[in-house]
């Protein structure tokens, strides 16, 4: 099945002299599509801060900016993903990115509370109507190089996420909360770029399902499913490093919050790279091969964040950084293979893969991070680290069962 994750994919309708043949320049198109929707997701959470200064909000309502715009994002996911299987919609592409960065602009630019609820909403929609035709759109234009394809896709949201903060905490600081305003210009340019390539990205999007069939295209959906569970549970993993390392480093190991901040910027980069070299990973060892040692590492990764303030203090903090640096490839360098693997599951569905795989399975880490804060609160981070230790040992156990599954999906 690994196999079949990697080279079935939807074919033209068209003859095969007249088929597009991939073409890695679209891939990078993508990625920069992907980075223009994502920056708006991190710009909306360094934005809170602002908010409660300059509008005087409370920090209940703050984040329900962040509620309004995940859920408005991840539910509606799969529907644009059902869409994008019905008939080829690339300029849904265009108009979520517009949408997305345009919503993020009115987060600022209004002063009504419900104004700028709505805007997050708006923001969260168009990021919802990006990512299943981009995710659908990277599988195909890749060719057989599914998770090549899918590291070069997804490397744009880590940049986003990554960027987003950045550029808000700087336009927001130099203009105020009228700061929001200069989202609007990369959405804008990047959908105005993505919609005079729409005919050729739509031509990608022409699948031929008998060829489909050919290639042995039946959908396993309970191979899939799996896949949503241990993405899941890698979305948990995901939001516990990100919320609760660097309240570990401050609260623990007494370092500053400048210096927790830095060590999130060096992980996330570290992350960065390490997804644009999941495909030649993936090439060598696997999708699952690599999605079981990424689950088994977190769980060791865990473990050890949850005993390293117990050594001696000159070495307990160099001992968390590098925890934090393995990490990073660990829960990073699996996902855009098992995204493509995900994808190869359900071949007749590549806009709902990406719809589930994006949306709810990403969804979930947000839904989970507040009962890890309720534990942290009841009990210390120590017992977080050991929780997480427990989903990271659930995905592991499912990633193996994934590589059996897959093995004698492929014997058939």
């Amino acid at each position: 099945m690994e196999e079949q994750a990697q080279t079935t994919s939807s074919e033209a309708k068209t003859s095969p002299e007249q088929q597009p043949s991939p073409n890695q320049g679209y891939s990078w198109l993508l990625m920069a599509g992907h980075l223009c929707s994502d920056v708006n997701q991190g710009a909306l959470l360094a934005s809170l801060p602002f908010l409660v200064l300059y509008s005087g909000f409370s920090y209940t309502a703050v984040s329900l900016l962040i509620l309004a715009a995940n859920v408005a994002s991840s539910v509606i996911q799969p529907l644009f993903g059902w869409l994008g299987d019905k008939k080829a919609r690339p300029w849904l592409m265009a108009l979520g990115i517009f949408l997305a960065g345009a919503g993020m602009a009115g987060v600022g630019l209004f002063s009504n509370y419900y104004l700028v609820l709505a805007s997050a909403m708006v923001s969260g929609i168009g990021v919802a109507m990006f990512h299943p035709e981009g995710g659908r759109l990277a599988n195909l234009v890749a060719g057989k190089k599914k998770a090549g394809g899918m590291s070069i896709f997804s490397v744009g949201g880590n940049l986003g996420f990554t960027t987003g903060p950045i550029i808000a905490a700087a336009s927001l600081s130099a203009f105020g909360l009228a700061g929001t305003a200069v989202f609007l210009i990369p959405s804008t340019l990047c959908a105005l770029v993505l919609l005079t390539q729409n005919k050729k990205l739509a031509a990608f999007g022409l699948r031929d399902q008998a060829s489909v069939d050919a290639a042995g295209g039946k959908d396993h959906w309970g191979a899939f499913s799996l896949i949503l569970g241990v993405l899941s549970f890698r979305s948990v993993l995901f939001n516990t490093l990100l919320t609760f390392v660097p309240l570990f480093l401050v609260g623990v190991l007494g370092q500053s919050e400048a210096f927790g901040s830095l060590a999130i910027t060096a992980y996330s980069l570290v992350g960065a790279i390490a997804t644009l070299l999941s495909g030649r990973i993936s090439a060598k060892t696997g999708a699952q091969k690599l999605l079981l040692a990424g689950m088994a590492g977190l769980a060791l990764i865990m473990v050890g964040f949850s005993f390293c303030h117990l050594l001696p203090s000159w070495a307990a903090l160099p001992v968390a950084l590098l925890l934090l640096l393995c990490a990073a490839p660990a829960v990073n360098a699996p996902y855009p293979s098992t995204v493509a693997l995900g994808q190869g599951f359900i071949p007749n569905h590549l806009g709902m893969a990406s719809g589930l795989t994006y949306g709810i399975a990403v969804s979930v880490g947000g839904v989970i991070s507040p009962l890890m804060g309720m534990v942290g609160d009841a009990w210390g981070l120590t017992y977080v680290f050991a929780l997480a230790t427990v989903f990271a040992l659930v995905g592991s156990a499912i990633a193996l069962i994934l590589l059996k599954m897959s093995r004698n999906l492929i014997s058939r």
